[in-house]
């Protein structure tokens, strides 16, 4: 038995292929933009600002397109994305915690 294509989906799958390869290309042009950036001499806090921007860029792209969530249902991603926030947060108050104005100063011997 041989299982036969309808051309609509080989057109839905091709418009994906190009979509997977024009994220990609978008993808490696932020990745340059980075490094450009970085090798710049622009002040630190606008090299952190852009970074993180470009980088949650990079990351919605990755995970909306490769990780196929764009095409899931929107519980999945609410799903995906509350654990994201929940790591964040955690990330966030160990920081806090771990600040270097809270620890004690070195003891002298």
């Amino acid at each position: 038995m041989s299982a036969t294509v309808s051309p609509n989906q080989l057109r839905q799958e091709n418009s994906r292929y190009y979509t997977f390869l024009n994220l990609s290309f978008f993808l490696a042009v932020i990745t340059g933009i980075e490094i450009l950036i970085i090798i710049l001499p622009f002040p630190k806090s606008l090299i952190a600002g852009a970074l993180i921007v470009l980088s949650s860029i990079k990351f919605f792209g990755v995970i909306f397109w490769f990780m196929h969530l764009i095409y899931d249902k929107r519980l999945l991603t609410f799903l995906f994305l509350f654990g994201l926030v929940l790591a964040l947060g955690t990330v966030a108050a160990l920081i806090l915690l771990m600040s270097p104005q809270d620890l004690a100063p070195p003891v002298e011997l």
